[in-house]
């Protein structure tokens, strides 16, 4: 087999690109993932004409799985954002009482920034760097009341809420991107919530809730020069669990809370890379499927709001904790993948 001697560089985005992408979806920030370690596939690679050497075709496989792991988290913890609905703690209050939140949630985010260079000896370890940038998700949400509850002194106690909602994220084609997405861009939030303690005018609103979220499946392209990487069929969830407080005082409110989030998230990726070695045009087309990341974090978060009681602009900040640090062969400055990341919301809420 003849070697190669060559070393093919892409540049990745731009950092208006990344901005203009980050501000659209979150999902877009997938466009060059692939496989995380903890489920790592065997990349697939074919090349023509096969007596060329396809070594730098593995090394983009391993470095779109780092980029991946990088990645997904930081998705999920936008997904999952802090309070399950902004400014409220406890139950409703019954059947016949509803709530509404339009909100969007984004992490203090960080994505690759430096050229990447793919080696032709085989997997090689690259400093990607780590610029800066907001992962945001918009999402609707409601609250209908089910049951009021138990009467125990100023409050009611057990009460059941049904939580649902919307994701929205809609199809983007702009530069060297192209997003689809499944069902008109619309994926279906369910959950459920029991009042510890009904707010009152003494009493503050405690409640546990559990909710299940989802980005629209979404399938994305990034064309750089004559190569193009497709990531088909992706899939981000979480599972929340949370244990909220809120208080009312006039106009204003203060709440909080704490909770784990199970982020899960899914994808294929084939690349198709065109380069001319020793003078002989050639292609490989490397591919990754049934590729899966899965990740349990804390949260802990604070609500501030402002308004009347019917209707509120909520304000929200949290942390979300590190999850298992993954080993990547490639590094991101002095960040790791699935560390710590601060979020914050904004969210309009109506109650009737």
């Amino acid at each position: 087999m003849r070697r190669a001697s060559f070393t093919r560089t892409a540049r990745i985005p731009t950092a208006r690109a990344r901005t203009v992408i980050a501000s659209a979806s979150a999902a877009m920030l997938l466009a060059t993932a692939a496989a995380s370690p903890a489920h790592a596939q065997t990349c697939s690679v074919a090349s023509t004409p096969a007596s060329v050497p396809n070594q730098f075709a593995q090394d983009a496989c391993v470095k779109a799985a780092d980029i991946f792991s990088f990645l997904a988290p930081q998705v999920g913890v936008a997904l999952s954002g802090g309070n399950v609905m902004l400014g409220e703690g406890g139950s409703l209050g019954g059947w016949g009482k509803r709530s509404f939140v339009v909100r969007v949630t984004a992490v203090d985010g960080r994505v690759p920034e430096n050229d990447i260079s793919f080696s032709t000896s085989g997997p090689a370890s690259s400093n990607l760097g780590a610029e800066r940038a907001p992962v945001p998700v918009p999402s609707f949400d409601a609250a209908i009341g089910l049951f009021r509850g138990i009467p125990v002194g100023l409050t009611n106690v057990g009460g059941v809420d049904l939580l649902v909602g919307v994701t929205y994220l809609p199809g983007v084609t702009r530069d060297q991107f192209a997003l689809e997405t499944e069902g008109n861009g619309i994926a279906a939030t369910v959950g459920v919530r029991v009042g510890l303690l009904q707010e009152s005018a003494l009493v503050p609103g405690v409640g546990v809730s559990v909710m299940r979220r989802r980005l629209p499946t979404t399938s994305i392209s990034y064309f750089t020069g004559n190569d193009t990487l497709s990531v088909r069929d992706t899939k981000v969830s979480t599972t929340s669990i949370r244990l909220t407080a809120n208080k009312r005082f006039g106009i204003f409110a203060i709440g909080g809370g704490i909770g784990e989030d199970r982020l899960d998230s899914r994808t294929s990726v084939q690349a198709t890379l065109n380069e001319t070695v020793q003078g002989v045009p050639a292609r490989a087309v490397a591919t990754l499927d049934g590729l899966r990341d899965e990740t349990k974090r804390g949260t802990v978060f604070v609500n501030a709001s402002l308004g009347l009681a019917m209707a509120q602009l909520v304000l929200e900040v949290g942390q979300s904790r590190a999850g298992d640090i993954r080993n990547t062969l490639n590094t991101f400055g002095d960040r790791e993948a699935n560390e710590a990341y601060r979020y914050g919301s904004i969210g309009f809420g109506f109650r009737f």
